[in-house]
């Protein structure tokens, strides 16, 4: 019978997929680590997880990497970055797409809206309303009755955080609508719901 060796032993029992969290802080210790999305720490488990070991606080959700050839790697959760939404395609962000040394990001960051969920008759100032996702994140749209600062109407986009993602952080964006575009802009909206 062959021993197992010590790294291997450690790392028995740790998937990729126990980097569940939504993001973590990674480095070599507390004053270099960046965020980073947990599809990142998921390939580093999987390449370290042959090599090296892999050792999960259960508690604090805390992953040490000890890979056979490196230094000691530290994947902390923290919070997901305000506005930064994961590719619908391989879970990694936009920034992790164009960074040379992240392989296992796809070759094409996509998000995927979704279809839209709902449509509101008129009622509060509202004309038309819709809901899409952006990765865990609601938006939801709005185009208002024409008023007297804003004949034309203004579009508003509500972000709401999904459940979970720690402390939430709400974004409201608004545009007024040109009135001689109001027509248009109601169409548009109506085609996203159909």
């Amino acid at each position: 019978m062959t021993a197992v060796p010590a790294a291997a032993a450690a790392s028995r029992g740790v998937r990729p997929l126990d980097a569940d969290c939504e993001a973590y802080a990674l480095g070599a210790g507390p004053l270099d680590a960046v965020p980073v999305s947990r599809a990142l720490v998921r390939a580093l488990v999987a390449v370290v997880g042959r090599r090296g070991a892999v050792v999960r606080d259960g508690a604090r959700g805390l992953l040490r990497l000890v890979h056979a050839a490196g230094p000691l790697l530290l994947a902390v959760p923290c919070a997901r970055p305000p506005r930064t939404a994961e590719c619908a395609r391989c879970g990694h962000w936009e920034g992790e797409h164009e960074h040379p040394a992240v392989v296992s990001a796809c070759g094409r960051y996509q998000l995927v809206l979704g279809r839209a969920r709902f449509k509101l008759p008129e009622h509060d100032g509202v004309a038309y309303a819709w809901v899409r996702r952006m990765g865990r994140a609601r938006l939801v749209f709005e185009i208002s009755e024409p008023c007297e600062v804003f004949p034309g109407g203004t579009l508003t986009v509500h972000r709401y955080p999904a459940p979970g993602d720690g402390r939430a952080e709400f974004g409201v964006h608004r545009w007024p609508i040109p009135a001689k575009r109001r027509a248009w802009w109601l169409e548009q909206a109506r085609a996203h719901v159909r």
